[in-house]
């Protein structure tokens, strides 16, 4: 029974993680670079309401602490990792060079970016695809280009 709760909360970890990947930038901003708030209100209030909503309260108290044991320092890390990009991209120039030439764009503007980013999802909108997971793979990477080139443009402007 333990092995089926920790494949089923690693599901709903991964899936998270998935939104959080593309979203970065937005989250990194409403939660004001507060990782330990993040993680706790983001991640594990969802988590926890998730569970309960599907599971007997009982097994989630049982097996859930466990797992979050495992899985907070990699979480903790990941997130660090991302908001750390958010901190000082400009220390990062490969992934502003990468997420451009994901876009094709030559130079970098809000009104460009936002063209290519319309443009890609349209074609690549899981709504519209034969292969949905596929499709769904292919958003999650254009929302993360997105992210790290809109983040980098809103910081620039900024300072």
């Amino acid at each position: 029974m333990k092995t089926f709760y920790f494949r089923v909360f690693d599901y709903i970890y991964r899936k998270r993680l998935e939104l959080f990947q593309s979203l970065f930038y937005d989250l990194y901003r409403s939660f004001d670079g507060k990782h330990e708030e993040f993680l706790k209100t983001w991640f594990e209030s969802y988590m926890i309401k998730k569970l309960f909503k599907y599971f007997p309260i009982e097994d989630v108290i049982t097996y859930y602490p466990q797992f979050a044991l495992r899985k907070r320092s990699l979480v903790a890390s990941y997130v660090k990792t991302y908001w750390r990009f958010c901190q000082k991209p400009n220390l990062y120039p490969a992934k502003i060079r990468e997420s451009m030439e994901f876009f094709g764009l030559n130079s970098l503007n809000e009104q460009e970016l936002k063209r290519a980013y319309r443009k890609l999802v349209k074609l690549n909108h899981p709504d519209k695809a034969e292969d949905k997971r596929v499709a769904h793979k292919k958003m999650l990477l254009i929302n993360y280009h997105y992210q790290v080139l809109i983040g980098y443009i809103r910081r620039f402007n900024n300072a």
